[in-house]
């Protein structure tokens, strides 16, 4: 390994946080990670982390350098992505990061039907309900159920991310069907919960057209979304759900739609993300190709899926009710 490798191995150790992190990243045994890193000290003289039995963190020096090697892994990138355009077909890594709900329910008939198409082109999953930094982790591209804000990325809409109320058969044997939002609100729910993000009430549409929040009784939270549609479908609670992570649920009657007149708030749709760049890889292209097949190009698939969704939660002639054209309620002053 010379030089230059050793440099973007720096880069990779800054981006996992660690270096066992890299080394799971790049499949290698740790010490490998961690002779490489002092080959490339000694050469260039300095020492770039300050080390010790439970954390690693850059050096003064090593955050000077850390700019530099990304920009030369970034150039290196920009190379192969010019050859790649020439190809006939795509190889490579396709490093991607996803939201963990979005991947679990959408991704896996995507990635089935990219990996038979592209046999010479490696995946790179990465299951993330946080924002990452793409260009400096080296991602592809990326999902993001948000409105996105960094404008060194582009930033294409993939379809509408429309929100149900939801409970199993055997909640409502035990608690009644709700008529009104009052007796949900009086039953438990799940909640979402995770660093910056906490999904604790409905949003709402009154019937003088001004949006207000009611809050959730939580029975339980958790900072994955598997673990508390599991919760949803025993039974236990009930939940306000993206219709993606349920649309088959509703289908196969295992989850049934709660208070469909209420006119619930949509407050980001779901964008494809990547980088901003002159060439976008073959590999990419191919990847977005797929994933528009499966999704859909006008109703998302998932939507498809729940008999009579369009007349449900306010949604009218194609659009559901928008927090960007909303009037707001006195004394709610919510970042968006």
């Amino acid at each position: 390994m010379d030089k230059a490798a050793r440099l973007l191995l720096f880069a990779d150790v800054v981006d996992a946080g660690s270096f066992t992190a890299a080394a799971d990243h790049r499949n290698v045994n740790r010490s490998v990670i961690s002779k490489q890193i002092g080959k490339l000290e000694e050469e260039l003289s300095v020492r770039l982390f300050n080390r010790s039995t439970r954390s690693v963190s850059l050096t003064g020096i090593g955050q000077s350098i850390y700019p530099h090697a990304l920009k030369m892994r970034e150039e290196l990138e920009a190379v192969e992505e010019i050859a790649q355009v020439s190809q006939k077909e795509p190889r490579g890594t396709l490093k991607l990061s996803v939201p963990s709900n979005f991947g679990h329910h959408v991704l896996p008939q995507v990635l089935l039907e990219y990996l038979k198409l592209y046999p010479k082109v490696r995946v790179d999953l990465r299951l993330e309900d946080n924002i990452v930094d793409l260009i400096g982790g080296g991602y592809d591209f990326a999902i993001r159920i948000s409105q996105p804000r960094d404008s060194s990325l582009i930033a294409r809409p993939l379809a509408r991310n429309r929100t149900l109320l939801v409970a199993a058969p055997e909640f409502i044997e035990h608690y009644g069907t709700p008529t009104t939002l009052a007796e949900l609100l009086a039953t438990p729910a799940v909640i979402y919960s995770r660093e910056g993000l906490v999904q604790d009430h409905i949003e709402y549409l009154n019937d003088h057209g001004v949006i207000e929040k009611a809050p959730l009784t939580s029975r339980y939270r958790a900072n994955d979304p598997e673990l508390l549609l599991g919760a949803v479908l025993d039974g236990l609670c009930f939940a306000l759900m993206p219709a993606f992570s349920v649309g088959d649920d509703i289908a196969a009657g295992r989850l049934v739609p709660l208070l469909p007149q209420l006119k619930l708030i949509t407050r980001a749709d779901i964008h494809m993300v990547y980088p901003h760049r002159q060439f976008l890889t073959q590999k990419t292209r191919g990847f977005i190709t797929c994933l528009q097949n499966v999704v859909g190009n006008d109703l998302p698939a998932w939507e498809r899926k729940i008999e009579g969704f369009d007349n449900m939660y306010g949604f009218i002639a194609g659009r559901a009710p928008s927090i960007f054209d909303m009037p707001i309620s006195p004394g709610d002053h919510s970042p968006l």
